[in-house]
């Protein structure tokens, strides 16, 4: 249960808004903080209970996201379930947005997703269903959703329809939040956080880590990294 958006500026330029959505049961993630993989520094938060994340920016200026297909269930070939948040992770050492193809080749025990990579120069995106891998068109705003998955992306369409953009719609500015809205919340999950990241020179992190049922505001953490 993911919203994703972003937006390119000049050369390198590039914006890129993510909501995480996940179980009220499922552990607190860490938030992003600087990791190095094979000689590779990146940013990225961690989940607790996988391991893995659903997010990282490294300093070759990648930023990938990964939502579930919950629609799809959770359907894999016989054996060892994998987690999709390990696979995200490992894919910190690419240098760019073609690299990532390479990381896509054993998928048998991975639960659907979609896989988003995108640069200041360009993006591709990935859709998994279970049994077969195709490149599809990023259209905006990407989204999933445990529940009622029509209904749900309907309705954030129509919000981005209208003209919100960045913060005031990944923060739902202006409507109380539902199980639609891109700030979500309904009795057994919620937006858990919402990040923001500038890349130019240097690649900015704002991170909002939501509180139980969104009462309060959401504590605010800032991390940087810069460009090789």
């Amino acid at each position: 249960m993911c919203t994703l958006t972003w937006t390119r500026g000049g050369p390198g330029q590039l914006e890129v808004w993510f909501n995480r959505d996940e179980n009220k049961a499922r552990p607190i993630a860490d938030p992003p903080s600087l990791c190095e993989l094979d000689g590779v520094k990146f940013l990225s938060p961690r989940d607790p209970q996988g391991g893995g994340t659903w997010m990282i920016a490294n300093e070759f200026g990648l930023v990938v996201c990964l939502l579930n297909k919950w629609e799809l269930g959770v359907h894999t070939t016989l054996g060892r379930r994998k987690s999709r948040g390990q696979l995200v992770w490992n894919m910190a050492t690419a240098r760019g947005v073609d690299e990532l193809e390479s990381f896509l080749n054993e998928l048998d025990h991975y639960p659907a997703f979609t896989l988003a990579g995108i640069s200041g120069e360009n993006e591709r995106f990935w859709e998994w269903n279970g049994q077969e891998l195709r490149e599809v068109k990023g259209a905006m705003p990407m989204t999933s959703s445990s529940y009622c998955f029509e209904a749900v992306r309907e309705a954030r369409e129509e919000v981005f329809s209208d003209g919100k953009r960045g913060s005031d719609f990944h923060g739902s500015l202006e409507e109380d939040a539902s199980a639609y809205t891109v700030r979500m919340n309904r009795p057994d999950a919620q937006t858990w956080s919402r990040s923001y990241l500038r890349l130019g020179k240097v690649l900015t992190w704002e991170y909002l880590a939501e509180k139980v049922n969104l009462e309060g505001e959401p504590e605010c953490s800032l991390v940087t990294l810069s460009q090789r």
